[in-house]
């Protein structure tokens, strides 16, 4: 089945998500229902984009998972507060191109589960054209990302898994592996594939302002969505088509849901509900998902204020979603042979070094584990780089096809030791915590010796 098909109709499976679109559509629930009963509707529809912290709920703890959702609650409430401070059309395209450089670049050093940068772009876009009270707005919106973080513990503690060798490869040494490699432009991939996203967002901004488009912000929240799980060639293909598909068929869908202007309570409801389809598919079909997120961002637009007509709110979100996806993938074509081949060599050999000097020489434990840590980061660095280059338009596949076979096997042999490695580091952890938990003999005075 071609990869474009597969994408509209298959489903991930990934039904954990349902707990994170419970808490979602709960949230942005209340969110518009406080706001509407106070008065200030369009600040309570602002405010239940803070519910979109669920989506970087992790499967852990629920106190770990809480901690994800507060810190995307943090970094959301911070990318609407960065987008209002655009003064203009202009200055929008210019703070969300900036901003867009710097998440883009955080989530992928930091590796951030799906949706990455996506949303947090998205939020900035929306912050350009903030109604009413800008600071109103930014505190309602971590409020509910606050009450999202809450919800996330109120579930029982998940049963202890087993015994992951490669989890006690993820030292301080090996973070600090990953961020000095990442923070090296002619180390690391990172930096050009920030630069890439911020430029198709600078260039689909540009173009709907040149041309005065009725909203801007759409076009560059339509390219952010495309690049938000990677801006390779293959990648933003295959997710501009499905964005664009989806945005055409949620179309449909908002003009049902639109037709009676909801308001109040009604669009509360209606809101809720499609925050739970968006929260439920949006990791697991991108083209189902953006036939809910279409509808939920044109009741966003229509319930903020008087009633818009709704043929041209329609046209103007497939028109700007077009632009922003063709933006994507043009930028997604800017990228030279002798860039991808020099990174991906690089990140071999350092994989092959590291694999070769092994841990000969190592006196302690603690040094074999620094050692590792050392190769963790740079295995972590090679499969980014091979994953990357491996989806680049043909030509940059045909000129790293056997950098990246030499990859595989090196990447092979490097878990392989990785495993052996963690395997006894988790052996003399239990040993030693075994031998700390038995009681020691009572001396004459009562202490143990």
């Amino acid at each position: 089945m071609p990869a474009f098909t597969s994408g509209l109709i298959v489903l991930a499976p990934n039904l954990a998500r349902l707990r994170a679109a419970i808490t979602a559509a709960s949230c942005a629930g209340l969110a518009v229902t406080i706001g509407s009963a106070t008065g200030h509707a369009d600040t309570g529809l602002v405010a239940s984009t803070g519910s979109l912290a669920a989506l970087y709920a992790a499967d852990s703890t629920p106190r770990r998972e809480a901690a994800h959702v507060a810190a995307a609650a943090a970094v959301l409430s911070v990318s609407l507060a960065a987008g209002a401070l655009a003064t203009g059309p202009w200055s929008a395209v210019v703070i969300t191109t900036v901003w867009t450089a710097l998440v883009a670049y955080g989530c992928a050093a930091l590796a951030t589960r799906p949706p990455g940068a996506m949303m947090f772009i998205l939020m900035c876009t929306l912050g350009t054209v903030l109604p009413g009270s800008s600071l109103a707005a930014i505190v309602a919106t971590a409020a509910t990302g606050i009450a999202a973080a809450a919800l996330s513990t109120a579930r029982p503690r998940r049963s202890e898994q087993g015994f992951d060798p490669l989890l006690h490869m993820d030292t301080n040494h090996a973070r600090f592996a990953r961020a000095q490699w990442s923070l090296n432009p002619k180390a690391s991939p990172l930096v050009f594939m920030a630069t890439r996203s911020a430029c198709a967002v600078a260039l689909a901004g540009s173009v709907a302002v040149a041309v005065d488009a009725e909203r801007p912000y759409w076009a560059m929240a339509a390219t952010a969505a495309v690049l938000g799980r990677g801006n390779q060639a293959a990648t933003t293909i295959l997710r501009a088509g499905q964005r664009l598909t989806g945005t055409l068929v949620g179309c449909l869908v908002a003009g049902l849901v639109l037709l009676a202007h909801p308001r109040g309570l009604v669009a509360a409801l209606i809101l809720a509900a499609l925050t739970f389809a968006t929260e439920l598919f949006v990791t697991r079909n991108y083209a189902l998902a953006m036939a809910f997120v279409t509808p939920m961002a044109l009741l966003l637009t229509d319930a903020a204020g008087p009633a818009l007509p709704l043929e041209p709110l329609l046209a103007s979100r497939a028109g700007e979603t077009l632009l922003g996806c063709a933006a994507a993938v043009a930028a997604s074509q800017v990228v030279t042979r002798r860039w991808a081949v020099r990174h991906q060599r690089h990140a071999l050999r350092a994989v092959e070094r590291l694999t070769e000097w092994g841990y000969s020489g190592a006196r302690n434990p603690r040094q074999i584990q620094e050692r590792a840590g050392s190769l963790a980061g740079a295995v972590h660095r090679l499969e980014t780089v091979t994953t990357r280059t491996a989806a680049e338009r043909r030509g940059i596949r045909e000129s790293t096809q056997d950098l990246r076979l030499l990859s595989d096997q090196a990447l092979i042999h490097a878990r392989t030791l990785l495993n052996d490695l963690g395997q006894q580091l988790g052996t003399a952890s239990s040993l030693r915590e075994g031998a700390l938990s038995l009681p020691g003999e009572p001396s004459v005075e009562g202490r143990p010796t």
